[in-house]
């Protein structure tokens, strides 16, 4: 269902506007103790320089003191988890340390998004981990997700589950299968937990028939809580779901499941601010009217997103999600609707993008269908001859299929790279993406490295 046009919503994070209660009430008392003092007595303004004096004091020694000195050492964090019963009892040393490093560092259950600074996330549901402790099937998918994490980062990795991550995997799998029999297990919170732990280690792992299974249970599942509407209801879990989906069309080549209907095809995102900048790239006219609008509600997003971002405002989780699942679901149905090749690489370039709203643990997934796709749209692009002399589409193109998708080392991205203007700056090259969509605090610095490899192999 497509949001209203109504503007995103903000909370901004601003201490001096938020006071805490009864802080009203101390602050009228001071200001009556001082009623009768004049502000340029001798006295008063003595005073002042004194209490300036202690405010810097006590500012410097708060900025010295590390946030870590508030943490329980960790011995007693490790002592303190040995004594904890999980929710199995077979569970080793090597098990419990795993454990604590999830516990403590949040290793297995990460934020969903780089997107956490400035989307208010965590607003509105608790850590899922409690279920560690209550739901054996749960306790086994976080364990199989951390040793997975574990293997991804050995240096001596064959690409094969390791034993470890073998034995978890086996353990949730049959716990979650003697669920599968019980009455109304749909409304089975840690089911629902266990199946989207099983569904991203399939895709990291790039077993998309492992994955559309798992994808499979968690729509029907999801159908059976009430379809949209819970999703609705549920916007980080809603939020997780969509990028996991998007995740496996792109690196499937296949429909995704939570499709969802797009009731509208007007443009949804009002301008962010008044003037826009005169040289925001305008979508082609030549372009589909559905693509030039929904490319236009990306592109006024990320203006809103970077300015909002230095202001440390927090979006509204609710409707950040309901615009981007709009979003996505245009998306999705233009490739059943594009004609033209061009059309076809900037829809592609868009969903990209929208991958740099979610990370994985441990691991970049393989898009392989992408890689392919992108590389036969790209060359019949450069055949109808537009756009060499489109350079800020270009780069952006390049830039972006190159830091989420592709790598620097497919031979057609070395190759296209090669055929751009040499000798530019990073800054010359990001100037060029802002102009088109670009969100700074997600893609300037996997960008930056990107673009600081590609010059490495055209200098090669």
């Amino acid at each position: 269902m497509a949001p209203s046009s109504a503007p995103l919503e903000f909370v901004v994070i601003d201490p001096t506007s938020n006071l805490k209660p009864g802080k009203s009430l101390q602050i009228r008392s001071r200001c009556m103790l001082g009623q009768n003092k004049r502000g340029s007595s001798r006295r008063t303004q003595r005073e002042q320089r004194k209490a300036a004096n202690q405010t810097d004091a006590e500012t410097a020694s708060s900025f010295q003191a590390p946030i870590k000195a508030r943490l329980p050492p960790p011995n007693t964090l490790i002592s303190d988890l040995a004594q904890v019963q999980f929710a199995h009892p077979g569970i080793d040393a090597q098990d419990k340390g795993l454990l604590f490093k999830a516990f403590a560092y949040n290793f297995a259950n990460q934020s969903l998004s780089p997107l956490d600074r400035c989307v208010d996330f965590d607003c509105l549901e608790s850590a899922s981990f409690e279920w560690a402790f209550r739901d054996p099937a749960f306790l086994h998918s976080v364990l199989c997700t951390s040793f997975a994490i574990q293997d991804f980062t050995n240096p001596d990795w064959d690409g094969t589950p390791g034993r470890k991550t073998s034995f978890h995997l086996r353990e949730a799998l049959l716990l979650l299968q003697a669920k599968m029999g019980q009455p109304d297990v749909h409304h089975d919170e840690a089911v629902l937990l266990v199946v989207i732990n099983l569904a991203l280690l399939s895709a990291i792992y790039g077993d998309w028939w492992a994955a559309a299974a798992h994808f499979k249970g968690l729509h029907k599942i999801v159908q059976l809580r009430g379809n949209l509407a819970f999703l609705q209801q549920r916007p980080k879990l809603h939020f997780k779901l969509d990028r996991i989906d998007m995740v496996y069309t792109l690196s499937s080549g296949k429909k995704t499941f939570f499709l969802h209907p797009s009731v509208s095809w007007d443009q949804i995102i009002p301008p962010p601010y008044l003037p826009l900048p005169e040289n925001l790239y305008p979508p082609s006219p030549a372009w589909d009217y559905r693509l030039a609008n929904v490319f236009q509600d990306f592109q006024y997003l990320s203006l809103r997103i970077n300015r909002n971002a230095l202001k440390r405002a927090f979006h509204n989780p609710a409707c950040f999600q309901a615009i981007l699942t709009s979003m996505q679901s245009r998306l999705v149905h233009l490739r059943e609707i594009v004609t033209t090749p061009t059309e076809e690489l900037v829809r592609l370039t868009m969903m990209a993008l929208m991958t740099t709203t979610f990370k994985t643990p441990g691991r970049k997934i393989p898009y392989g269908w992408a890689i392919g796709h992108l590389e036969k749209v790209y060359q019949d692009v450069m055949n109808e001859g537009l756009l060499q002399y489109d350079t800020s589409l270009r780069f952006w193109v390049l830039m972006t299929v190159a830091f989420t998708i592709t790598g620097e080392k497919p031979e057609w991205v070395k190759r296209a790279w090669r055929e751009t203007e040499p000798g530019l700056t990073w800054e010359t090259v990001k100037a060029h993406m802002v102009r088109v969509i670009w969100i700074e605090l997600v893609a300037d610095k996997p960008g930056e490295e990107m673009f600081n490899r590609l010059e490495e192999l055209r200098r090669s």
